[in-house]
């Protein structure tokens, strides 16, 4: 019994970090870069502009392991990563809605790529606002959004 406890209680000590700091995130400033490694000394692998939702890996000191939607895996320093969820397009077109569901009237269109910053979401719906402060709803299935 003490040792099935034991287990436990090491595996709460040891997860409960990770569990904590798991929450989606995104670049919040105006850029990121993007290393190979957890610090300024890692060669620069790409540029991640503001509102790229991530994927959440592990975290070592003040830098952030992170995935983005083409599985691409690099680090990222805390100072440029904002917590909460922001999305990208990943079809080749998608219309931005004044409310969720298509019954609505469509505000704008973008391409594929485009980012936002999630505000809320009902049901398979995301209201959406972009660098611009322009703001709408999409449908899910047309996101990426960070988890």
């Amino acid at each position: 019994m003490m040792k099935k406890l034991f287990s436990v209680l090491l595996v709460v000590i040891v997860l409960a970090p990770v569990l904590a700091l798991s929450e989606p995130i995104y670049v919040e400033g105006g850029k990121a870069k993007v290393r190979s490694g957890p610090g300024t000394n890692y060669q620069i692998l790409w540029e991640a502009p503001k509102y790229t939702p991530f994927e959440y890996l592990a975290k070592y000191q003040e830098w952030y392991a992170v995935r983005d939607k083409d599985g691409d895996v690099g680090w990222v320093h805390k100072q440029v990563i904002g917590k909460g969820r922001s999305a990208v397009v990943v079809t080749k077109k998608a219309n931005i809605r004044k409310g969720p569901g298509t019954k609505n009237p469509i505000v704008f269109s973008v391409e594929k790529n485009y980012l936002f910053r999630v505000l809320d979401k009902k049901g398979a719906w995301y209201k959406l606002v972009d660098k611009d402060g322009d703001t709408g709803w999409a449908l899910d299935k047309l996101l990426w959004v960070s988890k």
